[in-house]
């Protein structure tokens, strides 16, 4: 398995690796309980170099991603960002993508192992316009801080203001010398900042959050921890709820549609949907009863009616015990309504709950 330019300072911060969408990476550091309290009260750091970054250049970068996913980014200006989707021509989603626009390039992350996928589906339509598309994964590095506490942490380590930075813009600032693309993002923890970095620097990043960040309540945070979060935060995850089976409104993507932009692939699917109020399911979390643990991809049943489908599966500690996320018809999704999922021939009951899960204690930030 591929490892990520931050492997060596992982090993010095006491991590357990293991498979991680196909790449060796850290499972848990000293205290899976620790990392997941920080991620949710003060701030976590977790290696996210797996996920894929492509460099756009050319006159034309912005305007050719603005005809092919959803959102409106071709007048995106220097330090300026936005979250926008591909979908296919039947506007079932491709990948859930975030582009940085800088003055002579725009930085396209992709999800985990997907850079390939979309720089190659870009090039189908690229035709004659004038944009490069350069795979810049191996070469880069990102870490992502999670948490309430994240922006003031980051303000300390590049000793500026960064922390009131618009929500997916960036600014470029220092790290202990290294130079560092800072990218206000949402989601998990309530919201963070994606740093990304020369690949031969990122240990030094990694070293300099741990050195400086004590008082903040840093914590690294691994694999096991960032999912639970990720799933109590209701954020929808690449290849499992993020697939070609669904598309951007069911899975609560609509921030990242611009509706008034004129077409793009999959819009006219899109837009109907929309206009005539034809969604007929969404992403939504499910409590399941103690004892049960579902798996992935079982159904959901109300009598004999199959009325959704389970995606994702974690224990929650703060709500002590199994959650899920899947989908469920529009006519069943209030908070509440009871559920059976069939799992392995077994029927496990289960309540539909809103996502963000309002949890006990530690609760989502705002």
């Amino acid at each position: 398995m591929p490892r990520t330019p931050l492997h060596e300072a992982e090993t010095e911060s006491r991590a357990a690796f293991g498979d991680v969408d196909g790449w060796e990476m850290p499972k848990v550091f000293a205290n899976i309980k620790a990392e997941y309290l920080a991620g949710k009260g003060t701030v976590a750091a977790a290696d996210r170099s797996h996920f894929g970054r492509l460099r756009l250049t050319g006159a034309k970068r912005l305007d050719l991603l603005h005809r092919i996913t959803t959102n409106h980014v071709k007048a995106l200006g220097p330090g300026h960002g936005a979250e926008t989707v591909m979908c296919t021509d039947k506007g079932r989603i491709v990948d859930d993508l975030f582009v940085y626009a800088d003055e002579a390039a725009a930085t396209l992350v992709t999800s985990p192992n997907m850079a390939a996928a979309v720089k190659e589906a870009i090039e189908k339509v690229r035709f004659r316009d004038d944009v490069q598309i350069e795979d810049v994964t191996a070469s880069t590095a990102m870490i992502t801080l999670f948490g309430p506490e994240s922006g003031r942490l980051l303000d300390w380590l590049a000793r500026t203001s960064v922390k009131e930075t618009k929500l997916h813009h960036w600014r470029r600032v220092q790290v202990e010398g290294v130079e560092v693309t800072a990218a206000r993002t949402s989601g998990i923890g309530g919201g963070g900042f994606n740093l990304i970095m020369e690949a031969a620097s990122g240990n030094v990043v990694w070293r300099t959050i741990f050195k400086e960040g004590e008082s903040y309540g840093v914590n690294p945070m691994g694999a096991e921890a960032m999912e639970m979060l990720r799933v109590e935060f209701g954020v929808p995850g690449f290849g499992r709820e993020l697939t070609e089976e669904f598309n951007p409104l069911e899975a609560r993507l609509n921030d990242a549609v611009h509706w008034d932009k004129g077409c793009y692939t999959g819009q006219e699917v899109i837009n109907r949907l929309d206009s005539r109020q034809k969604v007929q399911r969404l992403l939504a979390g499910f409590l399941v009863d103690r004892g049960g643990v579902p798996e992935p991809r079982s159904r959901v049943f109300i009598g004999s009616d199959e009325v959704g489908v389970i995606t994702s599966v974690v224990p929650s500690l703060d709500l002590r015990g199994i959650i899920a996320l899947g989908y469920i018809r529009t006519a069943h999704d209030a908070p509440g309504t009871r559920v059976e999922i069939k799992s392995a021939g077994d029927m496990i009951g289960a309540e539909v709950a809103a996502v963000p899960f309002k949890a006990k204690g530690h609760g989502p930030a705002p």
